[in-house]
């Protein structure tokens, strides 16, 4: 129960399959009350999330909004601060991929990429570090960045731009925001078999399946859980003195390994 007494935003949080969950799940198993956050048209899905999590003892809220939108997300923050008065942990997760060539990439596709992974961020963190500001005793800010932060991985290149895009940003928040004592960290998944990488084109035959692990040193992919673990982390005590940092949680993946 180390974040007892806390209350925690997660966006992208509706899928049982998503790390928004995981991550979700982890906060509340840690003693936070957690308002779960995903697009309008997910309110069935959101409510249900919100129910598991009072099955656990913890209070919830489920409250859609699109990230993209600065008045949805003030109304987010409103909605978190009438019914639990505070934010302390604000976790941006909700991001989208597409699978296109470099030759192939669209405008609109592209834009749609940097519209909720680099525009949502930013509007979901700016909003929530001005509400920890104006409660003054600080604050946790988590990014569910990638291991493509750092990774360079063909086919998905508007995507894994944004991603590195967080190592800018996330530095930039941590320096800005220390002197309120807001840490701003984010951690990078690898390969998890989520419902946002379904329509991965490398993932679609068990034998597609064999390969991802082949390529992963630790030979599986990542659980929810696992990402949940890493958030829950970031807004503990023990990490009150870690800002700006990225961790890798990808079982070795994009670390590369010699092979004979």
């Amino acid at each position: 129960m180390i974040l007892k007494n806390k209350v925690a935003i997660v966006t992208g949080a509706a899928s049982e399959r998503s790390i928004g969950w995981g991550v979700a799940k982890a906060l509340a198993a840690a003693g936070a009350d957690v308002v779960v956050n995903d697009l309008p048209g997910q309110s069935d899905a959101l409510n249900a999330r919100a129910e598991e999590i009072r099955t656990m003892g913890r209070n919830a809220l489920a409250a859609p909004a699109d990230i993209t939108q600065p008045e949805q997300i003030l109304d987010l923050k409103n909605q978190t601060i009438k019914q639990f008065d505070r934010i302390d942990i604000a976790v941006s997760n909700a991001g989208i991929i597409r699978w296109e060539n470099f030759l192939d990439i669209t405008p609109s596709v592209m834009q749609s990429i940097i519209d909720v992974n680099i525009k949502g961020n930013m509007i979901f963190c700016q909003t929530m570090a001005k509400e920890m500001m104006r409660q003054g005793d600080g604050g946790r800010i988590i990014i569910t960045s990638s291991v493509q932060a750092y990774t360079h991985f063909p086919v998905t290149p508007v995507y894994g731009g944004t991603k590195h895009a967080m190592h800018i940003f996330v530095g930039a928040l941590a320096l800005e925001l220390a002197p309120y004592k807001i840490t701003v960290n984010h951690f990078g998944p690898g390969w998890v078999r989520t419902a946002l990488n379904d329509h991965d084109p490398a993932q679609q035959t068990a034998e597609d399946i064999e390969n991802q692990k082949a390529a992963v040193p630790l030979g599986r992919a990542g659980t929810i859980e696992e990402m949940g673990a890493a958030a829950v982390y970031f807004a503990s005590p023990e990490a009150a003195y870690t800002t700006g940092t990225f961790l890798r949680v990808a079982g070795g993946l994009g670390i590369g390994k010699y092979v004979k």
